[in-house]
């Protein structure tokens, strides 16, 4: 009986085992068609980002994965491939691609939470999950990943899977490989790194996006130093080297956006223009694409904006700061208070994504980066409050104190938009404790600050190419990547006028003509209502000249204008300008500029005004150069403009495209409208040259000390929107601030008192380089002798007539 049994036995396990090699078999043969071929994974190529630069070779964005040199096993050293074998499979050279314990945990926790927690998975197993099956938690990928590791481990050595492995693991910050990591991190090659860069390095291998030095360096040190611990317990490392390495700082060398010039928003164009004409292959060939951007007005306008921004923000007072007291573990806070930072590198109560216990340091950083929402601040929480000074933690986790300072006495509570509070006495006024605080920096000192609430939009280009010189889509990139000069579209105000005075003098006025300024009330039949409009002085000026209505910038007279040629007409002269005119508003509120454009399409109006006789659509790519230094795209516009940057040639023979410009707003169709007359538009520059001289705006102006600029500043109901739209002969530009809310900046706000003010400090740099000029005047455009009264021309000399143009007969 026993006997019969124990053949029984065997029998059932000869019949198991050959169950099992044909299921295994079977599924094998099932799944087979559907994996891809093995010898995919022995593929490699260079991977070089996409670089965006500015038209004189200054870095500005860097978009997709970098890879280095392919490195082979022998030379890694010793201490990195350890590092990855004690942080990732400490038996990779043991096992045949796959580890039954590992499965067994795996198939556990899947039978418990019903979904697979856990891969399981070792290095052979994580170089075909990554790079040639999706990386969902399936159960068919799962058993994919088995068959094809064991495939691997069949059709290649151990070397050359861990090889394989280190050549194409990412490691955060758009870098694959051991080679590329050393690089971003260090600034160095990997035969140069120390043992704890190697440990260091990885500690990114799990959750590279979430954990590198980079983004959160005490996760990565308490990752690393688990790993210098595994070193140690696997026989890897001595105790000394142990010891020393764990004390070892962090030491980077890069930072994930070192760039010396802010030009994230037209960096983010140019990504998306390029994706769209040459597809995602861009993030890895390694092009270089020139922008039209210059470095110095860029900065100029930077500096410009940012600096009227913060100042406009200060005459509105001091918003109550978010308060994170109730946030931070009372005993990390008191102990902080105290002085003792040492508890920021204490163990938590939390664990991360690994199941490893944070520090308290991580908890505090994750605030600072929930906050950090300006390019221009340093973040801090105040730990201590007295009426003189506070003692604040800052972003570098170091306690700092800061001084009261009559500078502070701007820090009015802000009641609302329109009403503060009393000038503060002190920090008692305005901090408590937990509060977090936005400090700036100014020869080498740190003051109390806040970012603004409102918005800027700064746009610049030459009229006579269409190059776009300058961009900034918004005050800070970090807290908002909307690109406001392209895609917002506030209401136009009155910076929108001079188009409708210039649809008047080609339709006969003259700027010499009369309209009487007087109280109306229009009735329309595409209003609601019946329509009382008045100016924003609140006064009427009677019988006035149009030349003087546009420099007062009346609202009657552009209305009655509009009446008086038609809206249907005006609108079909407006087009030539770029406007659209579907959405050209159809009643008279389109004469105070009530339809809504972006600022990109209002400086390209401009443009068009600037240069009426040969207008030329905005661009934003002077070049495209690819890795070996050969020009693949010129635009036509800029053909015989050769430099070389940087060792980039501006041109080689083997140009593969010339055509079709990387334009910004597609482009006008000339064909099917008719040219606009110079002369038109030159009566309209020349007005608004003199608006631009005369009264408050005259002030603000004169610093600049030229004959040769003209502009228009705009203000909608409830300043919700302000414009100013300034140009030289040789650089049209346009500002735009407000909120992405809709709300007001504020009553006593203008164009002229946020935007203009931008605008001239902007062109305190811009006009060093642009010669100061007599504009000429076109042909068939004369000056004629003009009664002030009558408008009408006068042969004698009188004390009451001036000179004005007039179209020739």
């Amino acid at each position: 009986m026993f006997v019969r049994l124990i053949n029984w036995a065997l029998l059932a396990t000869l019949i198991g085992t050959l169950v099992s090699i044909f299921t295994i078999g079977a599924g094998y043969l099932f799944i087979k068609p559907s994996l891809p071929e093995i010898n995919l994974v022995d593929e490699d190529v260079l991977q070089i980002p996409l670089k965006v630069y500015t038209s004189d070779g200054v870095l500005i964005g860097e978009f997709g994965d970098q890879k280095r040199r392919t490195i082979e096993y022998k030379e890694i050293p010793q201490n990195l491939k350890n590092a990855f074998l004690a942080a990732e499979d400490d038996q990779f050279f043991e096992h045949s691609g796959v580890r039954l314990t590992s499965l067994v945990r795996a198939a556990y926790q899947m039978v418990q939470s019903g979904e697979i927690v856990s891969g399981g998975g070792t290095i052979t197993m994580q170089v075909v999950r990554g790079y040639l099956l999706s990386r969902d938690q399936k159960i068919i990928r799962k058993i994919k990943e088995i068959y094809l590791a064991f495939e691997l481990e069949s059709s290649a050595s151990k070397e050359e899977i861990f090889a394989l492995y280190l050549n194409t693991i990412f490691l955060g910050n758009r870098s694959y490989g051991v080679e590329a990591a050393a690089n971003k991190y260090f600034s160095k090659s990997i035969n140069e790194l120390t043992l704890a860069e190697s440990a260091l390095i990885a500690s990114s291998a799990q959750l590279p996006s979430r954990i590198n030095p980079i983004r959160s360096p005490d996760r990565s040190i308490i990752r690393r130093n688990w790993i210098l611990g595994r070193m140690y317990k696997l026989g890897y490392i001595g105790k000394a080297q142990f010891l020393l390495a764990k004390a070892e700082p962090i030491n980077l060398t890069q930072l994930d956006s070192s760039f010396s010039l802010d030009g994230r928003h037209i960096a983010e164009i140019a990504r998306q223009a390029m994706i769209e004409r040459y597809g995602l292959s861009v993030y890895k060939d390694g092009l270089s694409v020139f922008t039209t951007i210059d470095s110095s007005l860029q900065q100029a306008a930077l500096d410009s904006a940012a600096n009227n921004l913060y100042a406009y923000d200060k005459r509105h007072g001091w918003r109550e700061p978010a308060n994170l007291l109730s946030k931070i573990p009372d005993f990390i806070f008191k102990e902080l208070q105290d002085g003792n930072l040492d508890i920021l590198y204490q163990d938590s109560n939390t664990l991360d994504e690994l199941g490893m216990r944070q520090l308290n340091i991580s908890v505090i950083r994750d605030f600072f980066e929930e906050f950090a929402n300006s390019d221009r601040h340093s973040v801090g929480i105040v730990m201590d409050v007295k009426p003189d000074r506070i003692i604040y933690l800052n972003n570098s986790f170091q306690l700092e104190s800061l001084f009261w300072d009559d500078v502070y006495e701007w820090a009015r509570s802000r009641i609302d938009i329109n009403k503060l509070g009393p000038r503060p006495q002190n920090f008692y006024d305005i901090l408590r404790l937990g509060d977090l605080i936005y400090l700036s920096e100014l020869n080498g000192n740190y003051y109390l600050d806040q970012v603004p609430d409102a918005e800027v939009a700064f746009i610049s280009t030459n009229p006579s190419n269409g190059a776009i010189k300058t961009y900034i889509g918004g005050l800070n990139f970090s807290k908002s990547n909307f690109d406001r000069v392209k895609q917002s579209y506030p209401q136009a105000g009155s910076s929108f006028k001079p188009f409708i005075y210039a649809s008047a003098f080609a339709n006969g006025y003259k700027a010499s003509d009369k309209i009487n300024d007087a109280p109306i009330i229009f009735e329309d039949s595409n209003l609601e209502s019946s329509w009382r409009p008045e100016n924003y002085t609140g006064k009427f000026y009677g019988p006035i000249r149009l030349r003087e209505a546009l420099v007062q910038s009346v609202n009657l007279v552009s209305i009655k204008l509009l009446r008086e040629m038609g809206i249907t007409q005006t609108q079909n002269y407006l087009s030539r300008f770029g406007f659209p005119k579907s959405r050209l508003a159809p009643d008279l509120s389109l004469a105070l500029g009530s339809s809504s454009f972006s600022p990109a399409e209002m400086v390209r109006a401009y443009s068009i005004m600037v240069n009426a006789d040969d207008s030329k659509d905005l661009f934003f790519i002077e070049r495209v150069v690819d890795r070996n230094g050969k020009t693949i795209f010129q635009n036509p516009q800029m053909k015989n403009k050769k430099k070389n940057i940087d060792g980039f040639p501006w041109f080689q023979t083997n140009l593969t495209e010339e055509i079709k410009p990387f334009y910004l707003l597609p482009p006008i169709q000339k064909e099917s409208l008719a040219p606009i007359d110079p002369r038109v538009t030159f009566i309209t520059k020349d007005i608004l040259r003199e608006a631009l001289s005369r009264g408050s705006n005259g002030r603000k102006v004169q610093v600049l000390n030229r004959s040769d600029i003209a502009g228009k500043t705009g203000t909608t109901n409830d300043a919700i929107s302000t414009w100013f739209s300034g140009f030289h002969n040789d650089l049209v530009t346009t500002v735009w601030v407000g909120t992405d809310d809709f709300s007001s900046l504020g009553d006593n706000e203008f164009g002229s008192s946020i935007a203009l003010p931008t605008w001239v400090d902007f062109m305190k740099t811009a006009l060093v380089d642009l010669p100061e000029e007599d504009w000429k005047i076109p042909k068939g455009l004369s000056y004629v002798r003009v009664d002030r009264e009558t408008g009408r021309p006068v042969d004698e000399k009188s004390k009451n007539s001036y000179f004005e143009l007039f179209l020739d007969e």
